[in-house]
């Protein structure tokens, strides 16, 4: 299993490991165990039963790891034992042959120390509940889509006849994006006004999200497409939206996706970052 690290960072920012240096992973379950869950009804005429819907449910994650030395047992044991407790949620993080996987917020469902020998290493035994069900790419693109990229300083030399840029987006208005994990992404925007900007809009795909408002300098608005909500400074901003928006476009099918922006006023002075994590079915 030395293929295989786990980090745990929990609520608090505190993180512990299991990497091979004092703990090393000895058995995992749960990483590619889907909890796919299938609705139906009886039929009313002939055989079998109609499927009426299908989706991916949480799943429970186990982690069995023990010290490379039993004299490091008493000072893991407290360690450990201090760090996983109710009431916290966890974010776990498995490199597997190099490719990165975290699962978010989860659970614990149970933590155990068997004590056999104490001469001998101790076996840590991790449980954890995963309410995603999936698990998500470490990377979530998180970047400016209307950034400017400087171009031009100054004191400035340049010859009589040739051109001069001073500054390009970083993107051409519309980002296409690609998802080429095993599952629809949910995608958040955050608008950060940098000037006045009226009735901001996020593009996606055939869609759009209208937010008919002002934003003033430092006014930071988010469009999150997984709880199909809007807010401004944190505040619910859900009779603001246009009647005509729709969030359909802002969950990412696979494949390429599109996404821009656009405001009556003030596109030149918004701040637009787009996050998104592509969803797997294993780690």
């Amino acid at each position: 299993m030395s293929k295989i690290t786990v980090k745990f960072t929990r609520s608090d920012g505190k993180t512990m490991s299991i990497d091979d240096t004092t703990l090393g992973l000895i058995a995992a379950k749960g990483l590619d165990a889907a909890n796919v869950e299938t609705f139906t009804q009886k039929s009313a005429i002939g055989d079998g039963d109609l499927v009426t819907g299908q989706r991916v449910g949480s799943r429970t994650i186990e982690f069995t790891a023990r010290p490379r030395n039993s004299a490091l047992n008493e000072v893991l044991k407290r360690a450990w034992t201090s760090f996983f407790t109710a009431g916290r949620t966890y974010d776990v993080c498995v490199t597997r042959y190099g490719n990165k996987r975290y699962a978010a917020g989860c659970y614990l469902d149970s933590f155990e120390i068997p004590t056999d020998n104490q001469y001998k290493p101790i076996t840590l035994k991790i449980s954890l509940l995963m309410p995603e069900g999936y698990w998500l790419s470490v990377d979530s693109f998180g970047k400016n889509i209307a950034g400017v990229d400087g171009r031009a300083g100054w004191p400035w030399i340049a010859q009589e006849g040739y051109g001069r840029i001073y500054g390009i987006y970083s993107y051409a208005g519309t980002v296409a994006l690609d998802n080429d994990g095993d599952a629809e992404a949910y995608c958040m925007a955050v608008f950060t006004a940098q000037g006045t900007v009226t009735n901001p809009k996020l593009i996606a795909g055939d869609g759009y999200v209208r937010v008919l408002t002002t934003l003033n300098d430092g006014d930071v608005m988010i469009i999150d497409g997984k709880t199909k909500s809007v807010t401004i400074n944190g505040a619910n901003a859900a009779t603001l939206v246009d009647k005509a928006s729709s969030f359909a476009g802002i969950v990412f099918g696979l494949g390429t996706n599109t996404i821009g922006f656009t405001a009556d006023v003030g596109s030149n002075v918004v701040a637009v970052t787009v996050y998104y994590n592509k969803r797997y079915m294993g780690a």
